[in-house]
Protein backbone atom coordinates (compact mmCIF):
# COMPACT_ATOMS: atom_id res chain seq x y z
CA UNK A 1 0.00 0.00 0.00
CA UNK A 2 2.81 1.85 0.96
CA UNK A 3 4.54 1.60 -2.12
CA UNK A 4 1.24 2.61 -4.13
CA UNK A 5 0.70 5.89 -2.47
CA UNK A 6 4.30 6.73 -3.24
CA UNK A 7 4.30 5.94 -6.87
CA UNK A 8 0.96 7.73 -6.74
CA UNK A 9 2.76 10.86 -5.31
CA UNK A 10 5.38 10.39 -8.21
CA UNK A 11 3.28 10.72 -10.75
CA UNK A 12 1.31 13.85 -9.88
CA UNK A 13 4.46 15.29 -9.56
CA UNK A 14 6.08 14.41 -12.61
CA UNK A 15 2.72 15.38 -14.11
CA UNK A 16 2.51 18.79 -11.89
CA UNK A 17 6.65 19.42 -13.31
CA UNK A 18 5.48 18.62 -16.71
CA UNK A 19 3.20 21.28 -17.18
CA UNK A 20 4.74 23.80 -15.13
CA UNK A 21 8.04 23.17 -17.39
CA UNK A 22 6.57 23.87 -20.15
CA UNK A 23 3.67 26.27 -19.53
CA UNK A 24 4.37 29.18 -21.91
CA UNK A 25 4.24 25.93 -24.56
CA UNK A 26 0.86 25.29 -23.76
CA UNK A 27 -0.27 28.91 -23.53
CA UNK A 28 1.05 29.28 -27.36
CA UNK A 29 -0.83 25.77 -28.27
CA UNK A 30 -4.35 26.69 -26.53
CA UNK A 31 -4.07 30.33 -28.52
CA UNK A 32 -2.93 28.73 -31.63
CA UNK A 33 -6.19 26.74 -31.60
CA UNK A 34 -8.39 29.57 -29.61
CA UNK A 35 -8.01 32.31 -31.70
CA UNK A 36 -8.79 30.37 -34.82
CA UNK A 37 -11.78 28.59 -33.28
CA UNK A 38 -13.16 32.23 -33.04
CA UNK A 39 -11.83 33.28 -36.45
CA UNK A 40 -13.94 30.46 -37.92
CA UNK A 41 -17.12 31.10 -36.06
CA UNK A 42 -17.34 34.88 -36.30
CA UNK A 43 -15.96 34.93 -40.15
CA UNK A 44 -17.37 31.63 -41.45
CA UNK A 45 -19.19 33.34 -44.68
CA UNK A 46 -14.96 34.28 -45.76
CA UNK A 47 -13.23 31.17 -44.81
CA UNK A 48 -16.04 28.96 -46.51
CA UNK A 49 -13.69 28.04 -49.62
CA UNK A 50 -11.18 26.51 -47.67
CA UNK A 51 -12.70 24.61 -44.73
CA UNK A 52 -15.33 23.37 -46.23
CA UNK A 53 -13.92 20.60 -47.93
CA UNK A 54 -13.15 19.78 -44.25
CA UNK A 55 -16.65 19.60 -43.37
CA UNK A 56 -17.70 17.80 -46.17
CA UNK A 57 -14.47 14.86 -45.86
CA UNK A 58 -15.73 14.96 -41.89
CA UNK A 59 -19.60 14.34 -42.72
CA UNK A 60 -18.84 11.85 -45.40
CA UNK A 61 -16.83 9.94 -42.97
CA UNK A 62 -19.56 10.00 -40.56
CA UNK A 63 -22.23 8.38 -43.61
CA UNK A 64 -20.20 5.69 -44.43
CA UNK A 65 -18.91 4.56 -40.59
CA UNK A 66 -15.24 5.53 -40.76
CA UNK A 67 -16.03 7.39 -38.32
CA UNK A 68 -19.11 5.97 -35.80
CA UNK A 69 -20.44 7.34 -32.52
CA UNK A 70 -18.85 4.31 -30.54
CA UNK A 71 -15.88 4.75 -28.05
CA UNK A 72 -13.90 2.67 -29.81
CA UNK A 73 -14.11 4.64 -33.02
CA UNK A 74 -14.21 8.38 -31.24
CA UNK A 75 -10.96 7.15 -29.45
CA UNK A 76 -9.16 5.87 -32.26
CA UNK A 77 -10.18 8.64 -34.43
CA UNK A 78 -9.09 10.96 -31.98
CA UNK A 79 -5.97 9.57 -31.25
CA UNK A 80 -4.81 9.82 -34.87
CA UNK A 81 -5.23 13.43 -34.62
CA UNK A 82 -3.50 13.77 -31.65
CA UNK A 83 -0.31 11.65 -32.65
CA UNK A 84 -0.46 13.41 -35.87
CA UNK A 85 -0.30 16.98 -34.12
CA UNK A 86 2.52 14.84 -31.50
CA UNK A 87 4.21 14.03 -34.64
CA UNK A 88 4.28 17.29 -36.57
CA UNK A 89 4.88 19.53 -33.67
CA UNK A 90 8.16 17.69 -33.29
CA UNK A 91 9.26 17.45 -36.22
CA UNK A 92 8.65 21.31 -37.14
CA UNK A 93 6.65 23.78 -35.46
CA UNK A 94 4.78 25.29 -38.31
CA UNK A 95 3.14 21.84 -39.11
CA UNK A 96 2.00 21.05 -35.87
CA UNK A 97 0.54 24.84 -36.13
CA UNK A 98 -1.21 24.53 -39.02
CA UNK A 99 -3.00 21.41 -38.30
CA UNK A 100 -4.21 22.42 -34.92
CA UNK A 101 -5.01 26.24 -36.35
CA UNK A 102 -7.30 24.16 -39.04
CA UNK A 103 -8.98 21.96 -35.73
CA UNK A 104 -10.03 24.95 -34.54
CA UNK A 105 -11.16 26.92 -37.31
CA UNK A 106 -12.90 23.37 -38.25
CA UNK A 107 -14.88 23.71 -34.98
CA UNK A 108 -15.86 27.64 -34.77
CA UNK A 109 -16.73 27.19 -38.66
CA UNK A 110 -19.24 24.19 -37.32
CA UNK A 111 -20.34 25.75 -34.45
CA UNK A 112 -21.47 28.95 -36.59
CA UNK A 113 -23.49 27.04 -38.28
CA UNK A 114 -26.10 25.72 -35.95
CA UNK A 115 -27.98 27.25 -32.91
CA UNK A 116 -25.49 27.83 -30.53
CA UNK A 117 -27.49 26.78 -27.66
CA UNK A 118 -27.54 23.39 -29.37
CA UNK A 119 -23.99 23.22 -30.54
CA UNK A 120 -22.63 23.55 -27.28
CA UNK A 121 -24.29 20.89 -25.34
CA UNK A 122 -23.60 18.48 -27.97
CA UNK A 123 -19.92 19.51 -27.79
CA UNK A 124 -18.93 20.96 -24.54
CA UNK A 125 -19.33 17.72 -22.39
CA UNK A 126 -16.77 16.02 -24.36
CA UNK A 127 -15.46 18.83 -25.97
CA UNK A 128 -13.42 20.21 -23.02
CA UNK A 129 -11.94 16.83 -22.27
CA UNK A 130 -10.90 16.66 -26.58
CA UNK A 131 -9.77 19.54 -27.19
CA UNK A 132 -7.66 20.35 -23.81
CA UNK A 133 -5.72 16.80 -24.98
CA UNK A 134 -5.21 18.07 -28.51
CA UNK A 135 -3.79 20.95 -27.00
CA UNK A 136 -1.28 19.19 -24.92
CA UNK A 137 -0.15 16.62 -27.42
CA UNK A 138 0.86 19.49 -29.32
CA UNK A 139 2.42 20.56 -26.26
CA UNK A 140 4.17 17.66 -26.06
CA UNK A 141 5.37 17.69 -29.33
CA UNK A 142 6.77 21.53 -29.18
CA UNK A 143 8.76 20.17 -25.63
CA UNK A 144 10.66 17.36 -28.10
CA UNK A 145 11.44 20.05 -30.87
CA UNK A 146 12.58 21.72 -27.69
CA UNK A 147 14.90 19.29 -26.62
CA UNK A 148 16.66 18.60 -30.06
CA UNK A 149 16.96 22.26 -30.91
CA UNK A 150 18.53 23.05 -27.45
CA UNK A 151 20.53 19.44 -27.35
CA UNK A 152 22.31 20.29 -30.57
CA UNK A 153 23.22 24.10 -29.36
CA UNK A 154 24.40 22.73 -26.52
CA UNK A 155 26.86 20.46 -28.03
CA UNK A 156 28.12 23.02 -30.36
CA UNK A 157 28.19 25.45 -27.68
CA UNK A 158 28.96 23.22 -24.22
CA UNK A 159 27.58 24.23 -21.15
CA UNK A 160 30.83 23.93 -18.75
CA UNK A 161 28.44 23.52 -15.63
CA UNK A 162 27.11 20.84 -16.99
CA UNK A 163 30.35 18.72 -17.60
CA UNK A 164 31.30 16.07 -15.40
CA UNK A 165 34.48 18.31 -13.78
CA UNK A 166 33.74 22.06 -13.75
CA UNK A 167 36.64 24.16 -15.27
CA UNK A 168 35.45 27.41 -16.32
CA UNK A 169 39.08 27.83 -18.36
CA UNK A 170 38.09 24.90 -20.37
CA UNK A 171 38.58 25.44 -24.49
CA UNK A 172 36.46 23.70 -27.26
CA UNK A 173 39.19 21.51 -27.70
CA UNK A 174 39.30 19.93 -24.30
CA UNK A 175 36.14 18.60 -24.52
CA UNK A 176 35.86 15.57 -26.51
CA UNK A 177 32.36 15.08 -28.65
CA UNK A 178 31.37 12.10 -26.35
CA UNK A 179 31.23 14.70 -23.44
CA UNK A 180 29.43 17.36 -25.60
CA UNK A 181 26.65 15.16 -26.06
CA UNK A 182 26.83 14.07 -22.29
CA UNK A 183 26.52 16.95 -20.87
CA UNK A 184 23.99 18.21 -23.48
CA UNK A 185 21.68 15.42 -22.82
CA UNK A 186 22.42 15.98 -18.84
CA UNK A 187 20.78 19.73 -19.34
CA UNK A 188 18.04 18.35 -21.66
CA UNK A 189 17.22 15.21 -21.24
CA UNK A 190 14.05 15.88 -18.77
CA UNK A 191 12.47 16.95 -21.77
CA UNK A 192 11.90 14.07 -23.58
CA UNK A 193 9.90 12.58 -20.04
CA UNK A 194 8.13 15.55 -19.94
CA UNK A 195 6.86 15.12 -23.48
CA UNK A 196 5.87 11.31 -23.13
CA UNK A 197 4.27 12.88 -19.99
CA UNK A 198 2.15 14.79 -21.89
CA UNK A 199 1.40 12.77 -24.59
CA UNK A 200 0.05 10.42 -22.19
CA UNK A 201 -2.28 12.75 -20.06
CA UNK A 202 -3.44 13.72 -23.85
CA UNK A 203 -4.77 9.92 -24.55
CA UNK A 204 -5.99 9.41 -21.46
CA UNK A 205 -8.12 12.98 -21.74
CA UNK A 206 -9.22 11.01 -25.42
CA UNK A 207 -10.32 8.08 -23.94
CA UNK A 208 -12.38 9.84 -21.44
CA UNK A 209 -13.35 12.20 -24.01
CA UNK A 210 -14.48 9.14 -26.08
CA UNK A 211 -16.32 7.27 -23.61
CA UNK A 212 -18.72 10.63 -22.97
CA UNK A 213 -19.08 11.37 -26.33
CA UNK A 214 -20.09 7.68 -26.97
CA UNK A 215 -22.22 7.38 -23.98
CA UNK A 216 -23.41 10.59 -22.33
CA UNK A 217 -23.25 13.41 -24.76
CA UNK A 218 -26.48 13.04 -26.52
CA UNK A 219 -28.60 11.56 -23.51
CA UNK A 220 -26.74 14.64 -21.60
CA UNK A 221 -28.46 17.02 -24.18
CA UNK A 222 -31.41 15.81 -24.42
CA UNK A 223 -31.90 15.76 -20.71
CA UNK A 224 -30.75 19.33 -20.20
CA UNK A 225 -33.16 20.82 -23.73
CA UNK A 226 -36.07 18.80 -21.84
CA UNK A 227 -35.46 21.04 -18.24
CA UNK A 228 -35.83 24.61 -20.47
CA UNK A 229 -38.26 22.96 -22.86
CA UNK A 230 -36.24 23.70 -25.79
CA UNK A 231 -35.79 21.23 -29.16
CA UNK A 232 -32.55 19.50 -29.44
CA UNK A 233 -33.04 18.90 -33.25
Amino acid sequence: MEDFKYYKNKIKEEIKLAFAHNKYFLIVSALIFIIPMFVGYFYSDQITPYIQPMVDTFEENIRNGTVTLSTKSLFANNVEVAIILYALSALGAILGIVVLANNGLFIGFYGANFELTRYVLLTLPHGIFEISAIIIATTGGFVILSFVLNFLYNVIYPDYSYTDIFDPYFSDAKITVGQRFKSSFKKHGHRIKESFILLCVSVILLIIAAFIEANITIPFAYWICSLFGISLI
